[in-house]
């Protein structure tokens, strides 16, 4: 194969490697959101007023001092609280999954790129360098 052709390949591969780990950092941002979310959404169905009622010892309350209350919290955090459903557990779990899968395929993806263009950069230099010493027929 031409150098020309050679060196086309390894651009267009390492533009398509660059789209799709541009890709991967997107889908893993997501994954990350929606994991918080669910967290949240899992936080919001703990009972409020139980974990008041847990109460704290001397130490813990001379060092929650000026902390906010769990009350204060959770209103600063869900200012919705009546949206949170066992339901809503569920539906992040089921995008999670699917960001998941799709994590996946983009980063398989990516690997089967990278090695088209690790074998491309080692063709282009075989090409394109000169045989060391003489011929040994």
């Amino acid at each position: 194969m031409p150098t020309s052709d050679l060196s086309a390949q390894v651009t267009e591969l390492r533009h398509r490697r660059r789209e799709i780990r541009r890709e991967l950092a997107r889908v893993r941002w997501w994954r990350r959101l929606v994991q918080a979310r669910k967290d949240l959404v899992i936080a919001q169905l703990a009972d409020v007023a139980e974990l008041e009622r847990l109460g704290m010892d001397d130490a813990w309350e001379a060092l929650a001092a000026d902390a906010p209350t769990t009350a204060e919290l959770s209103g600063a955090v869900w200012p919705d609280a009546e949206s949170a459903t066992p339901a809503s557990v569920e539906a992040l779990q089921s995008l999670d999954a699917r960001l998941q899968s799709y994590e996946d395929r983009v980063s398989d993806n990516l690997e089967m790129v990278t090695g088209q263009m690790v074998r491309a950069l080692g063709q282009q230099r075989r090409v394109s360098t000169p045989p060391r010493g003489g011929d040994h027929g």
